[in-house]
């Protein structure tokens, strides 16, 4: 396959389909009809989780495949329908949502924890392979029932194994947030591993969490329900506002859960990992822009996240908390992805209109686009790119100097500032 309309597309029909035919020749064609399902979110609108599974499901006929089924969860349902097996219970279905989450933060942990150490390690493909014996261990853990007692010592276990680690470097070097496109940023293969050139370039890459994606669906969910609720009883229209609230009531639960849950998860992370997680909470950055009329709430996607993440950015809300300042975004999507179109346009349009009142604007970033065009200019826009970060850095260990300030972790803070005009834009 190829294409230049969605890269996402090949990876996910690729990436499916090659995996069921592994297991076919593992297990047998049977075993996999009878036992296999492809999950795969979905939502309204013309993007990835809402079309997806209708051209996968195509090609997977073209394959032999039709008889494994595609379903998935929606992004309106705040995932709670997540398919089980039918003979689960309503208790063993709430339990293995719960498990599954677990899951999800505990591996946005290990990942971040292999993001912290390894541009400073002599040999970084010995963390990599930390990182997937860890990785199995925590298989091992959630299949076991995921305690959390267990995930708190797998927790610890991992951090010791890291901090064990021999280092070739000391000093701190200038943190880049990664973020955009949820697929692109998380499937390194479709950037062409771009993430491990910052990382060479002596950058420390913080990658926007998936964690963080179901915590924003969690908040818009809540938002929508609680204004569908209260529609509902202006309008006396009662089952609709029975319904809202019942979906309110759930996204209430679900939310307080994945806090509770994130929070105890993190205890065995917080001090090594200080200083990366320094922005708010996705709902709080959307909340923001809005108040400073940047975006409307009816908005959603991923569109105004990367916006609201280069907001803070650019007017110096992103403090820092000891030797880690934040000094770069590299903003990555697919060649024509429409919300990361969008949101390279806001971020263009806000930097232009900022710079008339702060001309001096240091804004370390670059908007990288992927597909099946090579990126033949990428190399030499990282190298200036990094020089952009360590200055940055440079005027942010200045400004902050004997302040004692060790920032607010994942807390908004006051605005402020000046700095000089620079950016990288790789337009693909």
């Amino acid at each position: 396959m190829s294409t230049e309309v969605c890269y996402p597309l090949k990876g996910v029909v690729g990436d499916a389909i090659g995996f069921l035919q592994e297991e076919i020749e593992r297990a047998g064609r049977e075993f996999v009809e009878n036992n296999y399902l492809v999950m795969l979110p979905t939502s309204s609108g013309p993007c990835r989780f809402g079309k997806y599974s209708e051209v996968l499901r195509y090609f997977m006929k073209l394959e032999g495949l039709e008889k494994v089924p595609v379903v998935g969860p929606s992004s309106e349902a705040d995932y709670i329908d997540i398919p089980m097996p039918s003979g689960l219970s309503a208790s063993g279905k709430i339990k293995m949502q719960q498990l599954l989450f677990k899951g999800i933060h505990a591996a946005d942990l290990l990942e971040d924890i292999l993001r912290r150490f390894r541009p400073y390690a002599e040999d970084k493909p010995a963390m990599d392979a930390l990182k997937l014996a860890r990785l199995d261990v925590l298989g091992q853990v959630v299949a076991a029932g995921g305690k959390m007692e267990d995930l708190q010592q797998w927790g610890r276990e991992t951090v010791a194994a890291f901090q064990g680690a021999k280092l070739r470097h000391h000093e701190r070097f200038p943190l880049v947030l990664y973020i955009g496109e949820i697929y692109m940023r998380q499937h390194d293969p479709y950037t062409d591993f771009v993430i491990r050139r910052l990382e060479d370039a002596k950058l420390e890459v913080v990658r926007d969490p998936v964690t963080d994606w179901l915590l924003y669906v969690n908040k818009m969910n809540r938002r929508n329900a609680k204004r569908d609720t209260s529609l509902g009883w202006h309008e006396r229209d009662f089952q609709r506002t029975v319904q809202s609230a019942r979906k309110l009531s759930k996204t209430i639960i679900k939310g307080w859960y994945m806090g509770s849950v994130a929070d105890k998860l993190a205890e065995p992370f917080h001090e090594v990992l200080a200083g990366r997680h320094v922005l708010p909470h996705p709902m709080e950055i959307i909340e923001k822009l809005e108040r400073a009329h940047e975006t409307h709430g009816a908005i959603e996607g991923e569109s105004p996240l990367s916006t609201g993440i280069a907001y803070y950015f650019m007017h110096d809300m992103i403090h820092p908390h000891g030797d880690a300042y934040i000094s770069g975004i590299f903003h990555v999507g697919p060649f024509t992805c429409m919300q990361e179109g969008v949101a390279t346009a806001k971020i263009e349009a806000m930097v232009k209109e900022f710079r008339k009142t702060k001309p001096d604007l240091v804004f370390p970033i670059i908007h990288a686009f992927f597909g099946d065009s090579p990126n033949a200019n990428i190399a030499a826009e990282i190298a200036v790119f990094r020089e952009q970060c360590y200055q940055k850095k440079d005027l942010l260990r200045e400004k902050h100097a004997g302040t004692g300030h060790h920032g607010t972790e994942i807390r908004a803070v006051p605005a402020g500032h000046k700095h000089a005009p620079t950016e990288v834009h790789t337009k693909r």
